[in-house]
């Protein structure tokens, strides 16, 4: 982390670098409540997506965000696709701190048909919901624990 960081270093604030928020190294957890609900940026999106595949092979901001509401957006996601971007931050994040920042790697897991995920893929189940990624988490918090998953 840089310098300009303020404070604990919290799972908000981590995030927030993450998908690229400026003012990441600012935010605590009631600030990134703030910023959820007045919507972040459109390009927020594609930053997330760029994360977990750079090249774009597996996933694109189109999958979560349909294109023709990403192009017509012009400055802020809604809450509703702020929260949905949230979520499946925290499923990349998580992801590619367990494959140590292997790019490919965390995009194979994610596009990988799990039989702990009836036989869904954890990108299609991250997707689909909150409570879809939640579920993912919890199958990698599991695996990063050493329990079978």
């Amino acid at each position: 982390m840089q310098a300009t960081e303020t404070g604990p270093v919290s799972e908000a604030r981590r995030i927030a670098k993450f998908i690229g928020l400026p003012d990441w190294a600012k935010l605590d957890d009631l600030g990134l409540v703030e910023r959820v609900a007045k919507g972040f940026p459109v390009r927020t999106a594609t930053v997330v997506m760029e994360r977990i595949d750079p090249e774009g092979r597996f996933v694109r901001a189109t999958d979560i965000i349909p294109k023709s509401t990403l192009h017509r957006r012009k400055h802020a996601l809604t809450k509703d696709e702020s929260e949905k971007v949230w979520a499946l931050s925290k499923v990349f994040y998580e992801v590619l701190r367990i494959y140590h920042g292997d790019a490919g790697r965390a995009a194979r897991f994610m596009m990988q048909e799990h039989p702990l995920l009836g036989g869904r893929t954890p990108i299609d189940l991250a997707k689909e919901s909150i409570a879809g990624a939640d579920l993912v988490l919890k199958l990698l918090a599991k695996a990063d624990a050493g329990v079978a998953a």
